[in-house]
C-alpha cells in the first residue's frame, strides 16, 4: 500500500508542478463552474465471497457514470478513483490529491440471503460524514440492489446541488449475465497495455455472448478495437478488419441505445483516427459531450477532433480537463503529450509523456512521444539513450542526429533486412510501428521519396498508418512542401474512411 500511495502522490505532485510551474507552461482547462466535486471509491467487499468483488466495483462505476451526466458536478473517473482507493491514503489526502470536495465510499456485507450496502458521503476538508445510509436486498436479485444503490446515491448527491438534475434514464438495460465480464473488460481497457487490450476484447466479447442486447459492451468493444489500432498492438487481427468491426459495433450500440454517450464517443474516436470528415467526427463528440460531459475519455478524445478543426486552444483545454477528471490514467497524459508534440510545445510533451510512463511503464507509446519531443527540442543525445522497445528505428534517428551514425546505420540495415526476409521483430506490436518510424527517419532527414514510400507502407497496413499528430508535427516539416509527398499522402488518407465504411457492412 505504501508503494502505491507514493506513486499516486508523486505522480499527482508532478502534474501539479507541471500545471502551475513557470518552466512548463501548461494551459489549464477552460473554467468549469463545478458546484460539487466527488470521488466515488469502489465499495469494499466484506461478504467473505471473492465473487462479490465485482459488485462493489460495478456499483461505484454506475454512480460515476450517472454523475458524469451532470455538468455542474466534477466526478473522478473510475480508473483514478480505484487507484487512490488502493493507495491507503486518508480521505483528506485523497481530497487534496484529486482536488475533490467529497468522497463516496462504502462496504458490502451479507447475512444469509440478504445483501447490505452501507454508504458514506464524506467531506474531505473536515473528514466529517455528511450522510450515511444502508440499502438491503436479496442476494438473488443483485441487479435490483445494484440499481437501487446507484439511483439512491446519485439522486442524493444531485439533489444537494442547486439547479442540477439527472437526465432521463438510458434506453439500455443493465448487463445481466454479462455484468462481471463487462466490468472486467472495463478494468483491463484502462490499462492500455497489450495484455490489457487483449483481455478487454475477450471480456467484452464474452459480455456480448451472455447479453447480446447490452449496448455498452458493443461501444466499449468498438473502443478497444480502435485503441488497439492507435497503440499499434498485435491482437491477431489486421488493422483494417479491426477498424471495420469497430465502426460496425459502435453503430450497433447507437442503434440499441440512442442516448449512450460511449457509443458516440467510440464512433467519433475511430472516425478521427482514420480520417473521417472533421465535421462528422465533431458531431459525434458534441453528442457524446452533451450526454455525459464529465466522462474523462470524451474530452480527451474530443481534443483530437478539435485540433483537426484548428481549434487548438480548445483542444489543449479539453485534454487538460480530461486529466483533471482522471489524473492517474496514462492515456489522458499520452493524449496531452501527443497534442503538445503536434503544437510544438515540446517541454509539455516531454513532461506529460514522462508522467504516462511513470503510471504505466509497459506502454512504449509514451516513451516514443518523449523521444520525438526530445529530438525536436534539440536534444537527440537524451532520446538516443532511452529504452524505446519496438521503436528501435526512432532510436536510430536519435543516434544519427547525435553523431553516432555507425550505430544508427546498423539498426536501419538490420531492420530493412528483416523486412525483406519477412522476419520483422516487433515485440507484440504491429509492423506499423516500424513503417511509421522509418517514414519519420527519412522525413526528418529531408528525403521525401523514402518518407513517402514508408508512409504508404504504413497506410497499407493500417488505416491509422501515420498518427496524424505526428504527421502534422515538425518531424515532417522538411518534406511537407514537396508536391509529390503532400499530394500522395492526401490521396492515401482521403480514401481510408470510405474503405473502412464499406468493409464494416459485413459486420452489421
Amino acid at each position: 500500500m505504501a508503494i502505491v500511495a507514493s506513486i499516486v502522490l508523486a505522480t499527482l505532485a508532478l502534474w501539479w508542478f507541471a500545471s502551475r510551474g513557470n518552466d512548463i507552461p501548461v494551459p489549464r482547462p477552460i473554467a468549469i463552474q463545478y458546484v460539487d466535486s466527488v470521488a466515488v471509491l469502489p465499495l469494499v467487499n466484506r461478504t467473505g465471497e471473492a465473487g462479490f468483488d465485482h459488485i462493489g466495483i460495478g456499483m461505484a462505476e454506475s454512480i460515476i457514470a450517472h454523475l458524469a451526466q451532470v455538468p455542474s458536478i466534477k466526478v473522478i473517473s473510475r480508473h483514478s478513483a480505484q487507484a487512490v482507493a488502493q493507495s491507503g491514503l486518508t480521505p483528506a489526502e485523497i481530497g487534496n490529491a484529486l482536488n475533490v470536495r467529497h468522497i463516496v465510499d462504502g462496504v458490502i456485507s451479507m447475512d444469509g440471503e440478504t445483501l447490505t450496502v452501507n454508504l458514506r458521503y464524506l467531506d474531505t476538508s473536515t473528514g466529517r460524514q455528511v450522510w450515511m445510509t444502508s440499502v438491503d436486498g436479496p442476494v438473488a436479485d443483485l441487479a435490483a440492489v445494484h440499481e437501487q444503490v446507484a439511483q439512491f446515491t446519485t439522486n442524493r448527491i444531485v439533489s444537494s446541488v442547486p439547479g442540477a438534475r439527472l437526465p432521463e434514464p438510458s434506453e439500455h438495460t443493465e448487463a445481466g449475465a454479462g455484468r462481471e465480464a463487462y466490468l472486467a473488460g472495463r478494468r483491463s481497457l484502462n490499462q492500455r497495455t497489450t495484455e490489457g487490450m487483449k483481455a478487454a476484447i475477450m471480456q467484452f466479447q464474452r459480455a456480448i455472448e451472455l447479453d447480446p442486447g447490452f449496448a455498452p459492451a458493443y461501444a466499449d468493444l468498438s473502443s478497444a478495437y480502435a485503441l488497439t489500432i492507435f497503440y499499434r498492438y498485435d491482437v491477431g487481427i489486421d488493422d483494417y478488419t479491426l477498424a471495420a468491426q469497430a465502426l460496425a459495433f459502435a453503430e450497433h450500440a447507437i442503434a440499441l441505445d440512442r442516448n449512450l454517450a460511449s457509443a458516440y464517443a467510440a464512433r467519433g474516436y475511430l472516425g478521427a483516427l482514420i480520417g473521417q470528415s472533421a465535421d462528422a467526427v465533431a458531431a459525434d463528440f458534441e453528442r457524446a459531450a452533451a450526454l455525459q460531459p464529465n466522462a474523462a475519455s470524451i474530452p480527451s478524445w474530443r481534443a483530437r477532433s478539435l485540433a483537426q478543426l484548428g481549434r487548438f486552444e480548445e483542444a489543449v483545454s479539453e485534454a487538460s480537463r480530461a486529466i483533471d477528471l482522471d489524473p492517474l490514467s496514462p492515456a489522458r497524459h499520452i493524449a496531452l503529450a501527443e497534442l503538445s508534440l503536434q503544437l510544438g510545445n515540446y517541454e509539455q510533451a516531454i513532461a506529460s509523456a514522462k508522467l504516462a510512463t511513470t503510471l504505466e511503464p509497459r506502454i512504449f507509446r509514451s516513451r516514443a512521444i518523449e523521444a520525438r519531443a526530445l529530438l525536436l527540442n534539440g536534444n537527440p543525445q537524451r532520446c538516443a539513450n532511452m529504452s524505446l522497445g519496438p521503436h528501435r528505428v526512432l532510436r536510430a534517428t536519435c543516434l544519427k542526429l547525435s553523431g553516432r551514425s555507425d550505430e544508427a546505420d546498423a539498426i536501419i540495415a538490420e531492420t530493412l533486412a528483416e523486412i525483406r526476409n519477412k522476419a520483422l521483430k516487433v515485440d507484440g506490436t504491429t509492423e506499423v510501428v516500424i513503417f511509421e518510424d522509418l517514414a519519420v527517419y527519412h522525413a526528418y532527414r529531408g528525403d521525401p521519396e523514402n518518407a513517402l514510400f514508408w508512409t504508404a507502407r504504413a497506410y497499407a497496413a493500417s488505416p491509422a498508418g501515420l498518427e496524424i499528430r505526428v504527421l502534422e508535427s515538425a518531424l515532417f516539416d522538411k518534406v511537407r512542401d514537396d508536391p509529390d509527398f503532400s499530394a500522395s499522402v492526401a490521396a492515401i488518407r482521403g480514401n481510408l474512411y470510405n474503405r473502412v465504411r464499406r468493409d464494416s457492412a459485413g459486420y452489421r
